[in-house]
C-alpha cells in the first residue's frame, strides 16, 4: 500500500550512509490487479528508488542490487521469484568488472540461491542454478539474500565454496518463524568476510554470533 511505501521510504531516509534496496514479492501490489500486471514496481520505484540493476561502491567493496521479485510467473507459488536470463547476464558482466578492479563483489537480491529449512526456503529463486554459475565465474564472492526470515551464512556447494551465502533474518517483521528478530553487519574483504549478528532483546538489538569466514584455496572456510 502507498502508505507503506512511504513509511519505508522514511526509515531508509534516517539511515546513515549510502543505501541500496531490493524489492521483495510483497512489494507487488496484492490488491490492484491492474497495477500488479502493468506497472508492478511503479510504487516502489516513486518511494523507495530503482527495482534493478543498481550498484554501491563503499570503499573497496561493490553491492550489485538485482531484483528478484515477479508480478506472475509460471509456477503455483509466484512468492518464490524468477530471474531472468538477461538479467543474471547483465549482473554478471557488471560483478567482473567491479572484480577486475580490486573490488570485492556482493550480489543482493531478495530470494535465496540455496534451500533453507521453512516452506519460504524450500525452492530457491527460478533460473538459480544458472546465476550461480554466471556468478561463481564473474569474481563474485558472497549473495546477500532474504525472504526465509531466517539468518544464515555458509559456502554455496554448488559453487565448490566459491560463493558465501548470506541470508538475512527479519528485523521489521512479525514474522519471525521460530527466531528472534535480527539484523546482520557485514565487514567484507576480497579474503575476509566477518558477519555479526544482532538479535532483539526486551527492547533493543544486542550483539549475537558472529562468523568469519576466510577465502582459502580457492574457497570460503570458516576461520
Amino acid at each position: 500500500r502507498r502508505k507503506e511505501f512511504a513509511a519505508a521510504a522514511a526509515f531508509l531516509t534516517d539511515l546513515d550512509g549510502p543505501v541500496l534496496a531490493v524489492p521483495g514479492n510483497h512489494d507487488a501490489p496484492v490488491y490492484n490487479l491492474i497495477l500488479r500486471f502493468f506497472s508492478p514496481w511503479s510504487r516502489y520505484e516513486k518511494h523507495i528508488g530503482a527495482a534493478s540493476l543498481q550498484r554501491v561502491l563503499i570503499d573497496d567493496v561493490c553491492v550489485i542490487g538485482i531484483n528478484s521479485a515477479r508480478r506472475a510467473q509460471a509456477r503455483l507459488n509466484w512468492s518464490y521469484g524468477r530471474l531472468s536470463r538477461r538479467l543474471i547476464n547483465e549482473a554478471a558482466d557488471l560483478a567482473k568488472s567491479e572484480h577486475n578492479a580490486g573490488r570485492c563483489v556482493l550480489m543482493a537480491l531478495h530470494h535465496p540461491l540455496v534451500t533453507a529449512p521453512n516452506k519460504a526456503g524450500s525452492e530457491i529463486v527460478g533460473n538459480g542454478d544458472y546465476a550461480l554459475k554466471r556468478f561463481s565465474e564473474s569474481g563474485v564472492q558472497a549473495v546477500l539474500t532474504g525472504h526465509v526470515h531466517l539468518s544464515a551464512i555458509e559456502p554455496i556447494a554448488a559453487t565448490t565454496g566459491r560463493i558465501l551465502s548470506v541470508q538475512a533474518g527479519t528485523s521489521l517483521s512479525t514474522r519471525e518463524r521460530g527466531e528472534t528478530a535480527s539484523f546482520g553487519m557485514l565487514n567484507a574483504k576480497r579474503d575476509k568476510i566477518t558477519l555479526s549478528r544482532y538479535c532483539f532483546s526486551d527492547e533493543a538489538f544486542e550483539p549475537d554470533e558472529v562468523s568469519t569466514y576466510k577465502l582459502t584455496g580457492g574457497a570460503w572456510r570458516p576461520e
